[in-house]
């Protein structure tokens, strides 16, 4: 009797876990992924989880943020091109960021990271560089999932951060 109870509770609890994470398998086959997951791979691949690619301005396709901005979101140079950090703590630091070409910018904020990813517009409403893509693919529950893996960049042990370049 005991035995045939756990089994049911633990029945009853697949089906619950079941149902709560949507019912059945996602059209690629996959059970549905959580908006972090989704956000990651956006930020590394330019494809959602689901295997959309995220449309933008190069005409790049199965690259991401990860390709410029690197995996931990620090930047660093390519092509002789500075590419800013873009860790929540760099973009959202109080004091701003001052460029080297002497342009300020202010902090950041959700919505103004969302103006820099689709059309290139830092947070003080300068046009980024040319050679940051417009991400014009994007839809508002990718960018929010994308938002949400941009704060966990940078989230390594103190003194990890790096330089606070910004965007």
């Amino acid at each position: 009797m005991k035995h045939s109870r756990v089994l049911t509770t633990s029945a009853c609890l697949l089906i619950v876990v079941w149902v709560d994470s949507g019912g059945s398998p996602g059209a690629s086959g996959s059970w549905r992924i959580s908006h972090l997951e989704n956000g990651q791979r956006i930020y590394m691949s330019g494809m959602t989880a689901q295997g959309r690619v995220i449309q933008n301005s190069h005409g790049m396709e199965g690259v991401g943020c990860a390709m410029c901005h690197g995996p931990d979101g620090r930047g660093g140079t390519m092509h002789g091109i500075p590419v800013p950090n873009i860790t929540m703590r760099a973009l959202t630091d109080p004091s701003g960021y001052e460029h080297p070409t002497g342009r300020k910018r202010p902090p950041y904020t959700e919505e103004s990271i969302k103006a820099a990813i689709v059309a290139g517009i830092d947070s003080g409403g300068n046009s980024l560089h040319p050679e940051m893509p417009r991400w014009t693919g994007v839809t508002a529950g990718d960018l929010e999932d994308l938002i949400g893996f941009l704060k966990t960049l940078g989230m390594g042990p103190p003194g990890s951060q790096g330089g606070s370049q910004g965007l």
